[in-house]
């Protein structure tokens, strides 16, 4: 009993400690962005894989991605961290249909939202006036949709079929896409407080967001090539196209950000809204 609640102790302080150093970092996290120029490094970061025509301002802090592309990583980012908790990380069946629907039906808003907004932009009448706060709550919904099909795609592919929990969906009840939502209203409602402390850790997860998708994108075709195709028992199996997969991700970003600037200094496209 004494050992136990030693052990337990220890846990506690650890967590103390983890909680700490983490609320210290993001306390100085906007210092730290401001001394290393991180608004405008990660703006041409991602240069040229978004508009940035209608990018969010959040504290002061321009996102590096557009409203709707912000909501569609976050919304991934959140998503993957409430299944990480729920314990649905080797979830291999659709989730039940209502949820299903649900989902689908979020995809589509966003379609719609977007299509809206287009129609705009090339002069005609669209069916409301676009709003950037739209952009991104309709991002955060095709981004969760998006978390449950890459999640399944993964696991569907790469795992072994007796490490598949195939009576297991990444989201199952109403409660648990009622706990998405909340992760999801949480995002809404940091970039409402306008508050740079907040703006900055959405700024970094959006971005690990888009890098993510783009290496998993490279990755996966990588392990089918190497023959991992249901045979992923332990992640270090994954090191090796992981790594690949990163490095062709932050090719294709400077790629495309080289590319795009490129046709930005010969007139094809508009200047860039650069951040100040």
């Amino acid at each position: 009993m004494a050992q136990t609640t030693t052990a337990r102790r220890k846990l506690d302080w650890r967590g103390l400690a983890l909680a700490s150093g983490l609320f210290i970092l993001l306390g100085f996290l906007p210092a730290v962005a401001t001394a290393l120029d991180l608004e405008r490094r990660l703006f041409f970061a991602v240069h040229g894989i978004c508009a940035q025509s209608h990018n969010l301002i959040a504290g002061g802090v321009q996102f590096p991605l557009c409203a709707r592309d912000s909501g569609i990583y976050l919304g991934l980012m959140v998503t993957l961290g409430v299944m990480a908790v729920l314990g649905r990380m080797r979830a291999g069946r659709l989730p039940p249909l209502p949820i299903s629907l649900t989902l689908i039906g979020l995809i589509g808003a966003m379609g719609i939202d977007g299509l809206n907004s287009t129609v705009a932009e090339l002069g005609l009448a669209p069916a409301y006036p676009p709003r950037d706060d739209l952009r991104l709550i309709t991002g955060l919904g095709f981004g969760a949709a998006l978390a449950v099909g890459l999640l399944l795609v993964a696991n569907r592919t790469l795992r072994p079929i007796d490490l598949l929990a195939t009576e297991q969906a990444p989201i199952g009840s109403w409660r648990e896409l009622g706990i998405v939502f909340g992760g999801l209203g949480v995002v809404v409602l940091a970039i409402a407080a306008n508050q740079a402390v907040l703006a900055w850790p959405l700024v970094l997860l959006s971005v690990i967001g888009v890098t993510g998708v783009m290496t998993f994108a490279v990755a996966l075709p990588i392990s089918a090539i190497a023959g991992l195709s249901g045979r992923v028992r332990h992640a270090r199996q994954l090191a090796l196209p992981g790594i690949a997969g990163f490095l062709v991700a932050l090719l294709l970003l400077a790629v495309l950000a080289r590319w795009k600037i490129s046709l930005e200094v010969s007139g094809f496209l508009p200047p860039p809204l650069i951040p100040e």
